[in-house]
């Protein structure tokens, strides 16, 4: 019998019989019926307070550490130790030129200067809903008369979508560590501006920045800090007087901010400026779009957070590895969907003193040239003096399968048809969840497990992947490097190695082939034509495959017209892995999916005389 009380199990159940093994060990209760009496109600009560007790101590340990934490707050929390501040609500943010026409309105009192202040709102649709952009910076365009015809010209003017919302705050320093909350779950703060005046009755400003290190921060820095708090919402607060100015009794600190529908607004491309201009009534106003409103992203997730807090911790504000640079990137830049970053020593050839950075954006396939150099910023005062930083766009390999798989129709109700759909469906959902980013592997054997399991009925299945760029090509001259994953799969060397979709040459389709180099596994790429005889070749050498560092160069060629080409070669490995600034997509189109009846599982061993197995190339 138990003399002591066992405190180690959690369950119900086995917490009462522990309690009442430790009382029938007591003299007392040496042959007490427990079960039939009104004991075993207290024991219920016992144990239903013991296991509540256990289960909330158990909860409040794990919400105690970032990796196994809940509750959104508490994750927070345990980022903020790290110096983390979680990604909010971001606008989409367009480039627009706009130029006013004042020609028509008649008098001499036309000012020499007009402002687009801050707040300036332009209008826009996107999928038949109405969207408010607005300006984030004030700017100033001088009067310009030419012709007869005046004009103001803003060359560049960044809106995002939202409006500005403001809020005003008095400084009591009797409340200690005083925080001013920002009131809206969807505030933008990457647009947040931060005042501060000596009182209500003051026209003048002091503007704050945001506190990113403590380098060359004073007592009298004008700087706050920002963080999110339990209750989801963000809130500043400013230093104590040794590390940042700390703002005394009464003055008034203003905050203003965008308040966005985040990625709704995504793709925006016509604007319409709204907001008039009290010193010009009804001007011409013409607006060309320069980029595309993009980057509008919905609140960095719980997860998100868990897994970039501990990197940025380790970078600890400065660009020393590769994995320094993805993180102070990713904490300073917020338009990034996918990031790779690499030191020159790994570049095909090495460059060294170099550092290169590769995002995929949220919006489209690359960066622009504008955001490119937002980035360099980001990272000039981070990494080591000797280094420079290059920016470098994504690179697409397409890849293009055959599945062909074998089912039994007694298994299951679809057709061989739904199944073929089926199948094409589990494809495309892994390209979704599993590819289109720096890491993405396409991993063979992955997908045919969930080919496999996607029906009962699918007894096997065969895939073979085939990786494919598309060119342009041009009238009068052409030259291109295509560079794969890889290496590429080495056939008997009378055959082909790569084959292209037609292109025209004097009205008449060609295509691109490969010959053998005698003493070499790569290839000459030759342009031939089919004629009754056989292939032709037109053009002996347009280019070279190298077979190992999966690079094809194509050259000494001009087309009729410029139809885009796909040049298509088998990979050397079923598994495809994208390096350094590689990206790997399947392209739905190219999905070709057959099925067949498996005859040994439908028929058994009669089924065998004619069972056909797949060929592992076409």
């Amino acid at each position: 019998m138990a003399s002591n009380l066992n405190v180690t199990e959690l369950d119900f159940d086995q917490i009462k019989e522990n309690l009442k093994s430790f009382m029938k060990s007591q003299s007392q209760f040496a042959d007490y019926d427990f079960e039939g009496s009104g004991l075993n109600v207290l024991m219920d009560v016992l144990a239903y307070n013991t296991h509540y007790n256990a289960m909330i101590a158990h909860f409040a340990l794990n919400e105690s550490f970032l990796d196994s934490a809940q509750i959104r707050g508490n994750v927070v929390s345990r980022a903020g130790l790290l110096g983390y501040i979680p990604r909010s609500i971001l606008s989409p943010r367009a480039k627009v030129k706009v130029v006013i026409d004042a020609s028509t309105i008649q008098g001499t009192n036309i000012p020499t200067t007009l402002v687009i202040e801050r707040g300036t709102k332009f209008a826009a649709t996107v999928d038949g809903v109405s969207y408010t952009f607005s300006s984030l910076e004030s700017h100033t365009a001088l009067l310009v008369i030419s012709g007869g015809i005046k004009t103001y010209t803003f060359p560049e003017v960044t809106i995002g979508q939202g409006t500005f919302r403001f809020l005003s705050y008095r400084v009591d320093n009797d409340i200690e560590n005083q925080k001013f909350q920002i009131s809206d779950t969807d505030a933008d703060t990457s647009s947040l501006r931060v005042r501060v005046q000596q009182n209500q009755t003051s026209s003048s400003f002091d503007s704050y920045q945001q506190f990113t290190t403590l380098q060359e921060v004073a007592s009298t820095s004008q700087v706050y800090h920002l963080q999110e708090n339990s209750s989801g919402y963000y809130q500043i607060f400013f230093g104590d007087g040794i590390i940042g100015k700390k703002p005394i009794n009464d003055n008034i600190v203003t905050l203003d901010y965008l308040i966005t529908d985040g990625e709704d607004a995504n793709g925006a491309l016509s604007f319409a400026l709204t907001t008039d201009f009290p010193s010009l009534p009804k001007p011409g106003t013409t607006i060309t779009t320069l980029s595309a409103a993009s980057g509008g992203t919905n609140p960095e997730s719980t997860e998100s957070i868990r897994f970039n807090a501990p990197i940025t911790y380790q970078s600890q504000d400065r660009a020393v590895t590769a994995q320094d640079y993805g993180a102070i990137v990713r904490r300073g830049f917020a338009n990034i969907e996918s990031i790779s970053t690499w030191g020159g020593e790994d570049q095909l050839i090495p460059e060294y003193g170099k550092a290169f950075v590769s995002v995929k954006p949220l919006i489209g396939d690359k960066l622009t040239d504008s955001e490119k150099e937002e980035i360099k910023a980001i990272i000039a005062n981070k990494n080591v003096v000797s280094i420079s930083t290059e920016i470098v766009d994504p690179e697409f390999t397409s890849i293009e399968l055959d599945v062909i798989f074998k089912h039994n129709p007694a298994l299951t109700s679809r057709s061989q048809s739904a199944l073929e759909s089926l199948v094409k469906d589990t494809i495309l959902n892994y390209n979704f969840n599993q590819l289109n980013k720096f890491d993405g592997v396409f991993r063979h054997s992955e997908l045919l497990g969930l080919i496999d399991s996607s029906d009962p009925a699918i007894t096997s299945s065969t895939i073979r992947p085939f990786m494919f760029k598309t060119i342009t090509p041009s009238v009068i001259s052409n030259s291109f490097t295509l560079t794969f994953t890889g290496s590429f799969f080495s056939k008997k060397s009378t055959e082909y190695h790569i084959s292209s979709t037609p292109f025209k040459i004097g009205g008449v389709d060609h295509f691109f082939g490969d010959l053998p180099i005698i003493g070499s596994s790569n290839r000459t790429v030759m342009i031939y034509k089919t004629t009754a005889v056989g292939d032709q070749i037109v053009v002996n050498e347009a280019g070279l495959i190298n077979m190992e560092t999966a690079t094809i160069t194509l050259n000494n060629f001009v087309t009729d017209n410029t139809d885009d080409i796909r040049i298509t070669i088998a990979p050397n490995s079923l598994d495809v892995a994208p390096k350094r600034n590689q990206i790997i997509k399947i392209e739905s189109s190219r999905i070709l999916v057959s099925g067949s009846v498996d005859k040994i599982a439908y028929s058994g061993p009669s089924g065998t005389i004619d069972y056909s197995t797949t060929s592992r190339m076409r």
